[in-house]
């Protein structure tokens, strides 16, 4: 699991719990960073977890979702369909 914001000690040991290994990341927000990011989707090392994907139209409900604080990945919102 990669996090970009710090997360409670509880994630860490569930990680643990599932034999994986649970980090914190901090990247900057320049070409570099970004690159590196890139690179580790690419070669497998880092999968984003999707947890539903909303068309613009439902931006709202996708946001009501995400405020439960029972969503496991992230929203997105598909700007084309």
């Amino acid at each position: 699991m990669i996090s970009l914001l710090p997360f409670p000690a509880e994630v860490a040991a569930e990680a643990a719990r599932l034999g994986v290994r649970a980090e914190l990341m901090l990247a900057e927000a320049d070409h570099g960073g970004m690159t590196a990011i890139a690179d580790l989707v690419t070669g497998g090392k880092l999968r984003p977890v999707i947890a539903g994907t909303f068309p613009l139209a439902d931006a709202a409900k996708a946001h009501e979702l995400g405020e439960t604080g029972h969503v496991t990945g992230k929203l997105v919102l598909d700007l084309l369909g």
